[in-house]
């Protein structure tokens, strides 16, 4: 079974790049959308977020917080450390919640259960570049960001028995220059993971739209390219949800500790997607959002992104970052060796 896989999947690589040689101009056009894509958006809003998770969560000092303890683990079968990751995946945005799990200190049966939850957008992407990129609303952003996280807390009530007991949280300490320099050189490469997929997703995508029975299935590829050719505020919430392939292999990728289960994680992540869809329409019905707003957004204009002079600033500190990541490698050989 595993040789006709790997055949098959040789198979339609080879006729993939048969096609790109035959048709390189969707390609060309996919990749060169995709870059400004990640440099406008994807770069400047993960980035710092990624890093000050990283650092935070190398500190140990989530450790120390068991004041709730008693109460986490009967809601959602977790101590004060287990919900603090939980929470940091909530605002760091994916695929950032696999590399927490990956990182810290959690055993194999915990990371697996955690995996199905620790998946979802953070709020400067959908507060900053979907709803003031897209509808122009502060407001939208924030509805679409607090129904997008209450689905991860019922997936967690729900997975709660799934957890170990086991409380070890023990982390060799590191000193705060070493800190430093391995969350932002971690941030680094997770960002060049993330925007690597982004770009070979787009390809695919561009080639898929070309057939039209085809075009459908691209909504589900890449979330931030699909959620680009809509404003339709329900649909682009279930995606959201969703997370598309894409996030699917980067969480994949990420997980070195534990795989997320076959078909678990796909379940969840299409629960996530129509339990999003279902809040944010009560929250439009609610709070009175009307069709009139939802339609003044512009197609993924993420005004707040085009200014040269953060998008131009991102990308320089992360070159930077990533040549010191490499550097730090080289000359010590061992302070990196996780680095994704």
């Amino acid at each position: 079974m595993k040789k006709i896989i790997y055949f098959l999947s040789a198979t339609f690589i080879l006729m993939f790049a048969v096609l790109i040689l035959k048709n390189p101009n969707p390609c060309i056009k996919a990749t060169s959308y995709s870059i400004n894509l990640c440099a406008r958006v994807l770069i400047p809003s993960l980035f710092p977020f990624t890093f000050c998770v990283l650092f935070i969560l190398n500190t140990n000092i989530l450790n120390k917080l068991n004041f709730f303890d008693r109460l986490l683990k009967k809601l959602f079968g977790m101590d004060s450390y287990l919900f603090s990751v939980f929470f940091l995946s909530l605002i760091g945005g994916y695929p950032l919640g696999a590399k927490l799990i990956n990182d810290s200190q959690i055993d194999k049966k915990t990371a697996e259960a955690m995996l199905n939850y620790c998946v979802n957008a953070g709020p400067a992407f959908i507060i900053t570049a979907v709803g003031n990129g897209i509808f122009n609303s502060h407001k939208i952003g924030v509805i679409l960001f607090v129904c997008h996280i209450l689905p991860p807390f019922i997936l967690a009530f729900l997975f709660r028995k799934k957890l170990s007991a086991n409380k070890c949280r023990c982390k060799n300490s590191i000193s705060i220059a070493d800190n430093f320099v391995m969350s932002a050189t971690s941030s680094a490469a997770a960002l060049i993971n993330i925007c690597t997929f982004v770009l070979l997703f787009s390809v695919i995508t561009a080639y898929f739209q070309s057939f039209a029975l085809l075009k459908p299935i691209t909504l589900l590829l890449e979330v931030t390219n699909s959620i680009s050719h809509t404003n339709n505020i329900l649909l682009i919430s279930a995606l959201l949800g969703f997370g598309g392939i894409s996030i699917w292999c980067q969480v994949y990728s990420l997980s070195q500790k534990a795989k997320p289960a076959f078909l678990t994680f796909p379940l969840c992540r299409i629960f996530h997607a129509f339990s999003s869809a279902t809040f944010t329409y009560i929250a439009i019905k609610l709070f009175g959002v009307t069709m009139t707003t939802l339609s003044n957004g512009k197609e993924f204009g993420f005004t707040a992104f085009t200014n040269s002079t953060p998008v131009g600033f991102s990308l320089i500190i992360l070159c930077i970052l990533f040549m010191i990541s490499l550097n730090q490698k080289n000359y010590t050989g061992n302070m990196l060796e996780d680095i994704v």
